[in-house]
């Protein structure tokens, strides 16, 4: 994706989601749009999530010869 020309992010919260969020952001006593960045930014970088991607691409990537074996027999 090209930065220069991505348009800005947008989200449609109900009354009651914004209050929330700007509770939540006053808690942690950033500006409302500095919260939802941090929020978003840490979303996008979940290590549990990049590990998920890793274990997918370590799955796709075995060939048949290093498949777990369940038959024991010789």
């Amino acid at each position: 994706m090209d930065v220069a020309q991505a348009q800005a992010l947008t989200v449609p919260l109900t009354a009651a989601e914004r209050d929330q969020v700007q509770l939540a952001a006053a808690a942690a006593g950033k500006a409302l749009e500095e919260f939802v960045r941090d929020a978003v930014l840490e979303a996008a970088y979940d290590p549990f999530l990049a590990a998920l991607e890793q274990a997918a691409d370590t799955i796709a990537a075995r060939n048949c010869d290093d498949q777990v074996q369940h038959d024991y027999v010789a």
